[in-house]
């Protein structure tokens, strides 16, 4: 209404002007009086959430938001990790196919707040000390990333996720602030950071040493590391000098961030699986029906891992070093005769053995020695002799 009323003023004082009065010289510079009013700055929030209880919520969460002193209403939060959760079995399938489509979503403070606050997550919120032109910038980029032709992208946990668009996005309009110095290693692999995270989900864990190949014992540098909020969050305080002010914090237990014993556990099931081989091996009875649980294991897992590498164009599925010590050939040992599945276990414990010990001395990046003692169990006295 303000903006109406002085354009009205505007307009009948120009209608009221005397007709004789001379026109004004021309000139290039606007007057103050009739000079367009200046779009209002807003000042720039990060949050950040802790972790929740959902597997989804297990690696905290961040969002930028726009916020304006004298027009609150205009107050922005954008969040760069929306996706349909209500169908996990399609979500999964995206993720393997490397179609995981999420998008950008806008909502106020006080709802984004609230929401985490109902999950019992801890907020941090740091004002960013930024110009006026940069957080006109930011606050430009937001606006575009939101717009629906903008919003969507192909969602990567480690590459391009809701925390590293924000990074890349304050990094590119704050004149490389996050990346300067930010190339030497981090201190810990993306395996190691995920099972971190997965600490309470015994079943990622697990998927963790089967599923995620190679590319999960690289060290990320720090800069890629801030696809961890946590690590945003305190490279943000770090560079710019911005203590995190804490909005909220958990009232339930602290979350664990320690994986345990799962991995012993594992070995102690597959020993289980073994045990009637190794029975069997040495009484010479009932060999058939010993060798099906630990074969159905291996082959399991093998098809399981060598589908996954030929449907999954992502390279933490396709370049997996589990793939020599799991295959779904293994379901072979149920119908061999007894020399051929002698001869095919020893070219398999070579196979497993060798790629255990390329592993250990750093040929190959996996730790084939979480996965790979079942394997040598189950085949091992298969290779060694035959009885009749």
């Amino acid at each position: 209404m303000l903006e109406r009323l002085l354009v009205s003023l505007l307009l009948l004082g120009a209608l009221l002007a005397p007709a004789s009065a001379a026109p004004p010289a021309r000139s290039s510079a606007v007057p103050s009086s009739v000079a367009p009013r200046r779009a209002p700055i807003p000042k720039i929030d990060l949050y950040t959430m802790g972790v929740g209880e959902d597997v989804v919520e297990k690696f905290g969460h961040a969002a930028l938001c726009t916020r304006y002193l004298d027009r609150p209403h205009r107050d922005r939060c954008y969040n760069y990790g929306t996706t349909d959760f209500a169908d996990p079995v399609g979500l999964g399938w995206s993720f393997v196919r490397g179609r995981a489509k999420f998008w950008v979503s806008v909502v106020s403070p006080d709802k984004m707040i609230d929401l985490y606050i109902s999950r019992d997550r801890t907020v941090w919120v740091q004002e960013l000390p930024v110009s006026p032109e940069q957080a006109t910038a930011i606050a430009d980029k937001l606006h575009f990333d939101s717009l629906p032709a903008n919003r969507f992208y192909i969602y990567h946990h480690y590459f391009d996720n809701c925390t590293t668009r924000i990074r890349d996005l304050l990094n590119a309009r704050l004149g490389d602030i996050l990346s300067n110095d930010s190339s030497g290693g981090f201190g810990a692999t993306y395996r190691e950071l995920s099972r971190s995270g997965f600490a309470e989900s015994p079943g990622l864990l697990i998927a963790s040493d089967y599923v995620l190949g190679r590319i999960g014992d690289r060290e990320p540098s720090l800069y890629e590391a801030m696809f961890l909020p946590a690590v945003l969050r305190e490279e943000v305080r770090a560079r710019m000098g911005v203590a995190p002010v804490t909005i909220y914090e958990r009232q339930g237990p602290t979350p664990s961030a320690s994986p345990g014993h799962v991995r012993l556990y594992v070995l102690m099931f597959g020993l289980l699986l073994v045990l009637p081989i190794w029975i069997a091996w040495h009484r010479a009875t009932m060999r058939k029906a010993a060798l099906l649980p630990a074969t159905l294991y291996l082959s399991f897992i093998g098809l399981t891992l060598w589908l996954l590498a030929v449907l999954s164009p992502l390279p933490m599925a396709r370049y997996n070093e589990a793939l020599l010590v799991f295959m779904p050939f293994d379901v072979a040992l149920l119908f061999l005769f007894e020399a051929m599945r002698r001869r095919y276990c020893q070219v398999r414990v070579s196979i497993v053995l060798l790629a255990t010990v390329a592993s250990s001395i750093g040929l190959l990046n996996q730790p084939l020695w979480a996965v790979a003692p079942v394997a040598v169990l189950a085949l091992l006295p298969l290779a060694l002799r035959a009885r009749g």
